[in-house]
């Protein structure tokens, strides 16, 4: 994960560092194993201090608090197909930032995703609705770039937006990114090997 060009806030700068952290362990095959007590679970069930919250694919693959190697308790994750701005995603953000003063919000995209390889082939319908339809955006957005690689800048367009979107359309996500109490990213995660990178 390469670091942002725009200085971030410290609060979000660390919670970046610590996900980086986690990423690095998660690649190198040293994820910290996470056993938990029953005073561990008791605690936790009291109190929670995530130091992120997460919109990431359903893909069975791109498991947020693994690919993180984080602890229960660390992120706010909200899962969705093509990691789009759905309405359970930003009710999350909601909750993590209005609430809990989460100061760090990332949109993981992914290599090989289903969801956006399916809106590559031409959207046949189905479920999903206008969730489609911003897939599809990030879509026309990739193919006026004219890449070498079509899906993967696909992907990429697709995180883009969607932390726009999420930006624009959450009123509590707009106030602290403007008052300085939070940051968005988007990023992608390479399942080839593991990594993720800030984009």
């Amino acid at each position: 994960m390469t670091e942002p060009i725009k200085p971030m806030i410290p609060a979000a700068k660390a919670a970046l560092d610590e996900l980086l952290a986690g990423n690095e362990r998660f690649r190198a095959g040293n994820s910290q194993t996470h056993v938990y007590t029953l005073e561990d679970i008791r605690r936790i069930a009291t109190e929670q201090h995530p130091i992120a919250a997460v919109i990431g694919c359903m893909d069975s693959r791109v498991t947020p608090e693994i690919i993180f190697d984080q602890a229960l308790g660390n992120i706010f994750t909200s899962r969705v197909p093509g990691n789009v701005a759905s309405d359970s995603a930003k009710w999350m953000l909601e909750i993590a930032v209005g609430e809990l003063h989460v100061p760090l919000v990332v949109v993981v995209g992914h290599t090989n995703c289903l969801a956006v390889g399916q809106l590559l082939q031409g959207d046949k319908g189905g479920p999903g609705g206008p969730l489609r339809y911003e897939i599809r955006n990030a879509v026309f957005e990739a193919q006026s770039m004219q890449p070498k690689d079509l899906y993967r800048e696909a992907v990429i367009q697709n995180a883009r937006l969607t932390a726009q979107k999420l930006l624009r359309d959450s009123l509590t996500v707009s106030r602290a990114v403007r008052e300085g109490q939070a940051e968005i990213v988007s990023a992608l995660y390479e399942m080839e090997t593991g990594e993720v990178h800030l984009v």
